[in-house]
């Protein structure tokens, strides 16, 4: 398999990650990081001289001229899909960061343009590379009955401009969509709570999936870091905590708790992403056509929320 030549844009907290993992799997000569972009020239020359990184310019455009065959893409969410339109125009295949866009028939235009030009388009929906989540489909023994998934934290404030939906709650409704896998979505109840600035922080959504009941709850205002997921079979309890790195399971059996271990997910899913551009495409790789069908359901959470 030969290198691919990678460029990110975008190299603010989570930009950086990306960047670094890349470096990473320059070790496993999967990956050359050519450049890094940001709108601000400082942050990408500051992260180019501590990843060792040749190139740091402001635009995706420029990392394409510096012969970049993949992008990833970590702006802020109201800017991804325009990023990652303009990348996939100039012929770069894309990671882009979730939501992908804060509207879903701007992610069926990505949609469109990548299959129309035979790119790859990955979404970043890291939890599904946590190891607890490929613990937990491992042993799962029955059909699921209903699931509870928590995602707590503290937002910094510059990040709560935005929809804690489409922040936050949107990796659990990709988690529990494909988990699932309904024919069938119907939104149950929603409710938003902590308004600032008219942009509830805290919500509460209840979804139908066929006869499976989700209930989600996101908050971006605690102190404390919570990731957890709660699903309930017909014969057994599991407890996930992608904090904790723990398995909780209880049947009539008994009942154990075992440790998680496994890959940093980043890895894992960019490792996917990369293989992907080389024709390697992994079964486990979310697409943008799952991308899309989180944003529709995020979407109909949106509308029942009074702003």
């Amino acid at each position: 398999m030969s290198v691919v030549k990678v460029g990110v844009v975008g190299v603010g907290v989570w930009g950086k990650n990306i960047v670094r993992v890349f470096k990473d799997l320059e070790k496993e000569d999967l990956v050359r990081v050519v450049g890094v972009a940001d709108a601000d020239l400082n942050k990408a020359l500051e992260v180019a001289n501590v990843y060792k990184i040749n190139n740091f310019v402001r635009t995706v455009k420029e990392l394409a001229e510096l012969g970049v065959e993949a992008v990833a893409v970590s702006v802020p969410i109201n800017e991804l899909f325009y990023v990652a339109r303009e990348a996939l125009s100039l012929g770069l295949h894309v990671f882009v960061e979730k939501p992908v866009s804060t509207k879903s028939e701007e992610v069926a235009e990505l949609i469109r343009i990548a299959e129309s030009s035979s790119l790859v388009a990955q979404p970043g929906f890291i939890v599904r590379y946590d190891p607890g989540i490929k613990t937990l489909k491992k042993v799962l023994e029955s059909k699921i009955k209903y699931l509870i998934l928590k995602r707590l934290s503290a937002r910094p404030p510059h990040r709560r401009k935005y929809s804690v939906v489409l922040d936050l709650m949107i990796h659990d409704i990709d988690l529990v969509l494909n988990l699932v896998n309904p024919e069938k979505i119907e939104l149950m109840s929603v409710i938003g709570l902590k308004k600032e600035e008219g942009v509830p922080q805290e919500v509460h959504a209840t979804l139908l999936l066929d006869d499976v009941v989700a209930y989600l709850v996101t908050d971006g205002t605690l102190p404390t870091k919570i990731r957890n997921a709660e699903i309930i079979t017909e014969s057994a309890y599991y407890e996930a905590s992608f904090t904790d790195s723990t398995l909780l399971v209880k049947s009539v059996e008994g009942s154990y708790v075992q440790k998680v271990e496994g890959e940093e997910p980043l890895k894992a899913e960019l490792r996917d992403f990369v293989r992907s551009v080389r024709g390697y495409k992994s079964s486990e790789a979310p697409t943008l056509q799952d991308a899309l069908k989180a944003l529709k359901v995020a979407e109909l959470i949106e509308q029942r929320l009074s702003y």
